[in-house]
């Protein structure tokens, strides 16, 4: 047999396995702009994500670089986010919902100028850019058996920034992102079945997946404007480059029935996507702030097809180098955020926001892996200050949204994973998340 129609095998191999293993299962899902958070920092999560027109203190080295340093240039601040989400499956009369789970997210920001007559002020921030996540025990499958499903999609980011006052008006933000990335999964590990034709060794068999220990670096570049263009009015700009990730250094190990194998592996092509955010924040009153923006994501470019690739098996087998095409073929997204900030008094600032992120995920391509489906969402936020303190909080509810996959599944998709879910499955999806953050001004 030559290599094209042993490759198209195992491809063809790989599509109806993952098909089936991925029926009546959910999963939990951390970020609900897509893979991205809503906000980086409290204020902004405390505003919808309304950020890149705000003059901010170190909290701008996380969003618009050219905000950093522009309400307080020198500050520090240190907290944490917590993410609840909730997500149900529903395929005929089956119901379900996946595993309760808690996922705490750091956060630490920087800013100083880099003297006391520079233009120039610097900083740094470390964040979870986002991310997914599953944990499914005792699932039944469809081969009769009870067996788990779990992942862990993890992005941080560690950023260093610098922010060029040109004049009282006009500042120019630069940012340089290294981010990691780490992926663990496994799907079904303990179970092995015979495919359609009922034969045991043939293409069309079932094997268990448990993937680990993949992660990778990749390296990003920020640009960001802010221009006052009244005292009680001014606009923000920000680009943020694409991040080329491709994680390796992973062990996939495949359950062949008789035996457990383990290959080396690597996925490919999996990046984080580029993105364009422009805004306006208006002072409308000494107490009251308004700000909204407009951001475009490019997961086109960045979640169309993944490939996870073994080789090198622990053992003599005639499976020596599977592949998995994943077709996610996820669209652009536009995402609008609208918030307001209301200083009550000297020490207590209350906030209130709104944001929309079109579902980026095809009805023919629902993951379980990727259910980035999530739109609406509605924030609140608090703030108290004390002496060269403070401290914000921040809630954020993401509103369920339920969709139905209408994948043709095989025969009619041979090629690659169009979806995971056979057609007529319906997932759920909602989420909560809370933010707290301690900031010093010195």
């Amino acid at each position: 047999m030559s290599r094209t129609k042993q490759k198209s095998g195992k491809k063809a191999a790989c599509s109806f396995m993952v098909l089936i293993l991925w029926l009546q299962l959910g999963c939990q899902a951390l970020a609900t702009n897509g893979m991205n958070m809503i906000g980086y920092s409290v204020r902004s999560s405390g505003m919808g994500g309304s950020d890149v027109a705000v003059g901010a203190d170190c909290s701008g080295s996380s969003c618009n670089p050219a905000t950093q340093g522009r309400s307080g240039s020198r500050s520090l601040a240190m907290g944490v986010s917590v993410l609840m989400p909730e997500l149900s499956i529903e395929s005929g009369n089956d119901h379900g919902a996946a595993k309760d789970h808690f996922y705490p997210l750091p956060y630490v920001s920087y800013v100083q100028p880099l003297s006391e007559t520079s233009p120039w002020i610097l900083g740094f921030n470390v964040y979870a850019q986002g991310g997914m996540g599953v944990d499914f025990q005792d699932v039944s499958t469809f081969a009769g058996t009870e067996d788990s499903v779990e992942s862990l999609i993890s992005y941080v980011r560690l950023t260093g920034t610098g922010n060029y006052s040109v004049s009282d008006k006009l500042s120019i933000g630069f940012g340089l992102m290294a981010g990691y990335v780490d992926l663990n999964f496994s799907v079904f590990p303990d179970t092995y079945s015979v495919g359609q034709d009922g034969s045991p060794g043939t293409a069309d068999d079932f094997w268990g997946i448990d993937a680990r220990g993949f992660n990778s670096y990749g390296i990003a570049g920020r640009l960001g404007l802010h221009y006052k263009v009244t005292d009680g009015v001014s606009l923000g700009l920000q680009y943020t480059s694409e991040a080329v990730l491709d994680p390796d250094g992973g062990e996939l190990v495949l359950n062949l029935g008789e035996q457990k194998v383990s290959y080396d592996a690597e996925i490919e092509s999996f990046t984080w996507p580029r993105e364009f955010e422009f805004g306006v924040a208006v002072q409308a009153t000494p107490y009251l702030l308004i700000a909204a923006d407009v951001k475009w994501i490019n997961w086109s470019s960045a979640i169309n097809v993944l490939t996870v690739r073994g080789k090198g098996p622990g053992a003599t087998v005639s499976l020596a180098e599977p592949e998995f095409d994943f077709n996610m073929k996820w669209r652009d997204q536009w995402v609008f955020a609208i918030g307001a900030e209301y200083a009550i008094d000297g020490k207590h600032t209350v906030r209130v926001g709104y944001n929309y992120g079109k579902n980026p995920v095809p009805d023919s391509n629902l993951s379980p892996l990727f259910p980035a489906i999530v739109e609406h969402h509605v924030t609140l936020g608090y703030g108290y200050s004390w002496g060269k303190w403070a401290i914000d909080c921040a809630y954020e509810h993401a509103f369920e949204n339920e969709q139905t996959n209408f994948s043709p599944g095989p025969p009619l998709d041979p090629d690659g994973i169009a979806s995971p879910f056979l057609s007529g499955v319906k997932v759920g999806h909602r989420q909560d998340t809370v933010h707290l953050v301690l900031t010093y001004y010195y």
